[in-house]
């Protein structure tokens, strides 16, 4: 089932060009983007950490990424981070902090929190007219093909298409 903050961030936020640009929308969202680096020892703290989200101590959100990993690696976690922003896993009162080791995106998490900031991403990265016009329309099927269209991993646009439905391996 597709989310409802994903629709209205998209609605509100997308210029529907490929790929979707998330740091762009994270940016109409008032939501700072910033780069980490693991090697960098002012960023010791850091190694390890895939994204980070956060409301800092001046009341801005906040997305670190982990920039020394793959873009394709980089633009899901943005989008991962940004979901626990839109989807209110990090907010004031509640959790100021969501940080993200690699396995927090796996989809067998057994954090429902995880799961859905995956899921958010996919569909935020991956979005569901976009996929239909490439499939019926342009008539683009080739899983790497798609991938390489939306910049996201082949993995993720497999896991995309079988949860839509469209693969039945």
């Amino acid at each position: 089932m597709e989310l409802p903050a994903v629709k209205n961030i998209l609605d509100a936020n997308w210029d529907w060009r490929l790929p979707v640009n998330i740091e762009d929308i994270a940016t109409k969202l008032d939501i700072k983007v910033a780069s980490i680096n693991c090697f960098n020892p002012e960023h010791e703290s850091f190694r390890g950490l895939s994204g980070l989200a956060e409301i800092n101590n001046q009341g801005q959100r906040v997305i670190y990424c982990n920039g020394t990993e793959s873009l394709n690696r980089q633009r899901f976690t943005l989008a991962h981070e940004l979901g626990h922003h839109a989807l209110g896993h990090v907010e004031p009162g509640k959790q100021m902090q969501r940080i993200d080791m690699p396995a927090a995106f796996n989809s067998n998490s057994d954090d429902w929190e995880e799961r859905e900031a995956n899921n958010f991403a996919a569909q935020i990265l991956m979005p569901l007219d976009a996929i239909k016009t490439m499939l019926f329309a342009k008539g683009i099927s080739n899983i790497k093909e798609l991938a390489r269209i939306f910049q996201v991993s082949e993995a993720a646009m497999y896991y995309r298409l079988k949860n839509l439905g469209y693969l039945t391996l």
